[in-house]
């Protein structure tokens, strides 16, 4: 298991058998440190060639304004198309359904989901989504 620590906030995460990272947050989620876990966690997760990250944020205070588009300017363009399923407690749900709409409309692939088992299903159908769409671009373009 790795740590990344940023500020009050912290993700301990593993590659499982499938490659997915999966991570857990804790501690105070907050502007300040938020975007740069996150950024620091997507690194992570393409360093190691993950097919995408599961987060489980329900042990983590979570102290956030609305999130707009602009928020994910912490990722980079190449990091977008990388899916990020987030597991939440019920009391996070208006906190994260904001930050999934900024996430569509900044081209990122964010979704909460209330079950561990929801989002893992989510996000391998996200993965394989995303492989056959790599497959099938190429080979479907035409010639210049």
């Amino acid at each position: 298991m790795t740590r990344i620590e940023c500020g009050a906030g912290h993700a301990d995460f593993v590659q499982d058998d499938d490659g997915l990272l999966r991570a857990r947050l804790g501690g105070l989620l907050l502007p300040s440190n938020a975007g740069a876990l996150s950024a620091l966690l997507l690194r992570a997760g393409a360093d190691q060639d993950a097919p995408g990250v599961l987060c489980t944020v329900r042990s983590a205070l979570v102290a956030l304004p609305p999130i707009g588009a602009a928020h994910y300017a912490y990722v980079p363009p190449a990091l977008r198309d990388i899916p990020v399923a987030v597991v939440i407690s019920p009391e996070q749900i208006g906190v994260y359904e904001g930050i999934a709409r900024a996430a569509a409309t900044s081209g990122a692939i964010r979704r909460a989901f209330l079950s561990p088992e929801q989002a893992q299903t989510w996000l391998r159908e996200q993965a394989r989504a995303l492989r056959a769409s790599r497959v099938w671009r190429p080979a479907h373009r035409s010639p210049p």
